[in-house]
């Protein structure tokens, strides 16, 4: 274990202190267990952005820190569509929404780690990446969902600090091969549609966030692209059917 944080100190690139080394092993001995993804190869790359594979299989993303009205609306559309979907969810969200985060699993969604309260990550510390990370896995779990495993970032923001911080917690960065933009008032359900069926692409990972935009795309979206031989799988299971790469 001090090998292991010696090298995370390598990799911030910068002087740890001992607080930060000692925070980052309790944390680590409380919440280290194996990655849910399923791989004989080597660890992956991080971040992923997608999968390298040559089956047809993609994976909706869905980031929720707010538009909660449209989330129960989401998993009706999807489970209308027999469709799995990854939510991205923050520790705060999780912890005033348990009962959505408990039919995201009865809905055999996967619910997985977007930080606890949305900060900017790059702005801060080894130590305060491991809080944010630890602290919205357990209010993940308090909330009834399975202990994540997988990190989106708010924002999309990594550096090494950031990147140490998750491999700390066994935790694997997820970012995205397609960005839907469907927080911009100006993306209607047609042109969200259009920007993932024109880079649609095995091994896919399609951002998306709770809109009224996204609400509306969502059944489209879903026809063109089980139209066009897709078959969509959580972002868990997108893992396990090839090789995760770095390389959007």
């Amino acid at each position: 274990m001090w090998i292991e944080v010696w090298s995370w100190r390598r990799v911030v690139g910068r002087a740890a202190t001992w607080y930060e080394l000692a925070a980052a092993v309790l944390v680590g001995l409380a919440l280290v267990g194996a990655p849910r993804w399923e791989s004989a190869a080597a660890p992956p790359p991080v971040p992923v952005y997608r999968v390298i594979t040559r089956e047809p299989v993609m994976a909706l993303s869905i980031n929720v820190v707010w538009g909660t009205e449209f989330v129960p609306q989401i998993l009706s559309t999807l489970m209308a569509a027999h469709v799995p979907a990854t939510f991205f969810v923050g520790g705060a969200w999780a912890a005033a929404n348990p009962a959505l985060v408990q039919q995201m699993v009865r809905d055999q969604m996967a619910v997985e780690n977007h930080g606890y309260a949305h900060r900017h990550s790059n702005q801060l510390s080894f130590h305060e990446n491991l809080n944010e990370i630890a602290r919205a896995a357990r209010a993940i779990q308090l909330a009834g969902a399975p202990r994540p495993t997988l990190y989106a970032p708010p924002y999309g923001e990594f550096n090494g600090t950031v990147l140490a911080a998750a491999e700390a917690l066994h935790n694997l960065v997820i970012l995205w091969t397609i960005d839907t933009i469907d927080w911009r008032p100006s993306s209607d359900a047609g042109l969200i549609t259009a920007r993932v069926l024109a880079k649609a692409q095995a091994g896919a990972i399609v951002l998306m966030h709770p809109t009224s935009r996204t609400l509306a795309a969502l059944p489209g979206l879903v026809a063109g692209l089980h139209a066009a031989g897709y078959h969509l799988v959580t972002v868990p299971q997108l893992l396990g059917r090839g090789t995760p790469t770095g390389d959007g």
